[in-house]
């Protein structure tokens, strides 16, 4: 289905019809934006019609962005944190997997295995939410603005897989050192590859699978070289919107209040947005008759039984815990008394 047919989520102009909104007389600002992938659907369907025209017209055209995608930015993903915090970027998207190297802490929102589905990983980002917004405006000085999550993270396959069994030995492409950890654990061999890289890896024989979003893999054709897909969310790819805190502090208090409660209707967007494009991106990938927004593909799917969940559960916790222990014990602390509390885990202190 075109993009064009497709409904924008009522989110993104909930705060259009308000009084308040539309009375307020805001100071001219504008923010320079480096959103998701510009490859993704979400940034299509949410972020550009956020950044052009729900913000804008909360403020009155008073308040505006100009926004490049991610490739077009000429950046690489792992930097972000840095530009927003140097002024080099106003307000930045980044993945939490790809900053982790500057914060052990920002892996516990997406800790492999945890989240079977994205009600659950919804749940846990929004209990570990403020323990972010706080380590990321005292560690490293950028204001959290809102959370970003992909579709589920699976498993993209040349020869049929049927079960956790049938993946041991295999050399798959991961992202980020739990995701690694969790692919050793059940036998198989990560291999760390770019995504611009995995068709023609697949094609040569270099990897047997890889593991990206269920709607991303649509969207690049790995079909086209894979043709098994294993239903197992290893993660959600979950990311963030920031705004460097010299830059948040520098704006009037009522664009604060604007940009704080737009970036609620922008994060409740996505989430909402990226659940819909989960459910039709599997029925793309198997060429199901309720397929949406993505290419109808003839993929073979399957999906671990509960004695295979039960086996990555454990795995899971395995590596939670490792995670703990490099994190250090507030972390644990702070990630049980939030995430875990919210999905009834608790880590060893």
């Amino acid at each position: 289905m075109k993009l064009s047919s497709l409904l924008i989520p009522l989110a993104l102009g909930a705060l259009l019809g308000s009084p308040d909104a539309q009375a307020q007389d805001y100071p001219q600002t504008r923010f320079n934006v480096i959103g998701g992938g510009s490859h993704n659907y979400t940034f299509r369907a949410v972020e550009q019609p956020f950044w052009s025209r729900t913000l804008p017209a909360a403020s009155n055209g008073q308040v505006s962005a100009q926004l490049l995608g991610l490739s077009e930015s000429g950046l690489k993903g792992p930097e972000i944190i840095r530009l927003m915090r140097f002024g080099a970027v106003d307000i930045g998207m980044g993945v939490f997997a790809f900053v982790a190297g500057d914060d052990a802490s920002f892996e516990g929102i997406d800790l492999p295995g945890m989240a079977a589905d994205i009600d659950t990983a919804r749940r846990i980002a929004d209990a570990y939410k403020p323990v972010l917004a706080q380590r990321m405006a005292q560690r490293h000085g950028i204001k959290l603005l809102a959370t970003v999550p992909y579709t589920a993270q699976v498993f993209f396959c040349r020869a049929p897989v049927q079960s956790l069994a049938d993946l041991k030995g295999r050399k798959i492409r991961t992202r980020g050192r739990n995701m690694a950890e969790l692919v050793k654990a059940i036998g198989a061999a990560p291999v760390t590859l770019p995504f611009a890289e995995v068709v023609t890896a697949m094609q040569t024989g270099v990897i047997d699978c890889a593991i990206t979003g269920i709607g991303s893999g649509n969207a690049a054709k790995w079909y086209d070289v894979a043709g098994y897909l294993y239903d197992l969310p290893v993660d959600w790819s979950i990311g963030f919107y920031g705004i460097g805190l010299k830059r948040w502090q520098q704006l009037p208090p009522d664009v604060q209040q604007l940009l704080q409660a737009q970036s609620q209707v922008l994060e409740d967007a996505l989430w909402q947005e990226t659940a819909r494009e989960n459910r039709y991106a599997k029925a793309c990938n198997v060429g199901s008759a309720d397929c949406q927004v993505h290419q109808p593909a003839h993929m073979r799917a399957s999906a671990p039984d509960p004695q295979e969940q039960q086996r990555v559960r454990q795995a899971a916790l395995q590596i939670a815990n490792d995670w703990g222990k490099r994190c250090g014990p507030d972390c644990v602390e702070q990630w049980n008394a939030s995430a875990g509390r919210a999905i009834g885990m608790r880590l060893a202190p």
